[in-house]
């Protein structure tokens, strides 16, 4: 392909093409009216229950900006995200030696968000810079886990906090990238250099918390971590609940709250005990109305309840997340049969299907087995990128409802998965 040089800089044809068609997507889309949602309002105003990341990024952007501030979040969410996704093809490409169909296939579904329905360029929430900053966290992974570019920790490490900051799901990659890591040096594990990368990569979550506690303090003067995640989680305990559980809830506000919260889902029909049919049908009754259940008749009402029960501003919410806690493994417990049976459909939901959810278990167990008994390139990268599909999928079902927005970060590694094992089978043909 012809190529000429420019201050030593290789620079192709194909290259050209690809920048204009970033270009024409570019141009495109930051024409575009920026897309408003009920998240964006809570993220703007820092809620106490919002990461810091994206409400500090909209705050920041606001004043800069002023009046074309839609303009600039949208253009900056777009370029961010075109950076991202040129890294990680980048360093996909020098590892892998991908071939122009397969990076060409890899592009595509790496942009697709930036179109509908998904449209995270132009959505003013927190996807505009979690995406581009998971890409440039998974770049930078496999540069330092397979690559061998040890430097690149230090960006590792800056792009894993940024994003727990702003979406706090991801905080499991750090253990994940660790996991590997032994695996890939476990002969020679014990050496100072090794065990420095595997103390650094199990300090990072906490340093996550304890920056995420620290904002919270500076910001709402209570030294915690954002109070929302059991809020979340609790919504499929409270959707399988019976009414004989609030006699094993100790304490009284707890109770309370427990009681109203069921008497009005149980009105609504959002109860699984009200929905006929199997599983699948009954997850589908719960995955079409999370918010109502969770934020219409827990988190809102909750958070009315004990602002009348203290004199300090935002203690609520630190109070109904205390609450969601305390419930969590009460209602799993005493109705795990009900809750397990539909937490499982959430997960098959997010996959598309029971069939597809197996073939991904299958292929993690495989790909286990073979980078414990040879780490390569090919093997570890299997793992790599089955452990963080499953596991997202996994999380994702628990403290929520399966939804493309939760699970479109990881439709690249799917198609990676793909590349792989069709090369694995055409080398041994």
């Amino acid at each position: 392909m012809f190529k000429y040089s420019t201050r030593g800089l290789k620079f192709s044809t194909f290259d050209g093409l690809q920048l204009l068609v970033y270009f024409g997507v570019f141009l495109y889309l930051v024409l575009q009216p920026a897309i408003y949602s009920p998240d964006t309002y809570t993220y703007f105003k820092v809620h106490f229950y919002r990461f810091p990341g994206y409400g500090l990024f909209l705050r920041s952007f606001d004043l800069l900006f002023g009046d074309f501030f839609e303009t600039a979040v949208v253009a900056f969410q777009l370029i961010f995200g075109f950076l991202a996704i040129s890294k990680l093809l980048s360093s996909g490409k020098h590892l892998l030696k991908l071939k122009v169909w397969e990076y060409i296939l890899l592009f595509m579904v790496l942009i697709f968000p930036y179109f509908p329905p998904l449209l995270v360029g132009n959505n003013l929430t927190s996807e505009g810079i979690s995406y581009p900053l998971y890409l440039f966290l998974v770049a930078f992974s496999i540069d330092f886990l397979f690559r061998n570019q040890t430097a690149k920790f230090i960006h590792l490490s800056i792009a894993f906090i940024l994003l727990c900051l702003t979406r706090g799901q991801f905080i499991i990659v750090a253990p994940v990238i660790l996991v590997l890591y032994v695996l890939k040096e476990r002969r020679n594990i014990f050496g100072r250099t090794k065990l420095f990368y595997v103390l650094l990569l199990l300090i990072l979550p906490f340093l996550v918390q304890t920056l995420d506690k620290t904002y919270h303090k500076l910001v709402h003067d209570f030294f915690v971590t954002t109070p929302f995640s059991y809020v979340n989680a609790l919504t499929l305990p409270l959707y399988v609940s019976n009414k004989e559980d609030a006699a094993l809830l100790k304490v009284e506000d707890n109770r309370t709250i427990y009681l109203n919260t069921f008497k009005r889902i149980d009105s609504l029909g959002l109860l699984s005990s009200n929905v006929s049919g199997n599983a699948s049908d009954k997850y589908m009754v719960f995955h079409n109305n999370f918010p109502v259940i969770c934020n219409g008749n827990f988190h809102i009402p909750g958070m009315a309840y004990f602002e009348n029960k203290t004199e300090k501003p935002g203690e609520n919410v630190i109070m109904i997340e205390q609450t969601a806690k305390e419930m969590l493994p009460i209602l799993i417990k005493n109705n795990f049969k009900e809750y397990i049976s539909i937490y499982w459909e959430g997960v098959f939901h997010g996959f598309g299907g029971i069939v597809i959810a197996c073939l991904a278990l299958l292929l993690f167990l495989y790909s286990v087995f073979i980078a414990l008994r040879k780490w390569s390139v090919y093997n570890g990268l299997l793992l790599f990128a089955l452990t963080l599909i499953i596991s997202n999928a996994m999380i994702v079902a628990f403290a929520s409802h399966s939804i493309m927005r939760y699970l479109f970060y990881n439709y690249f590694f799917a198609v990676l998965v793909g590349i792989i094992l069709f090369r694995k089978i055409i080398s041994k043909t």
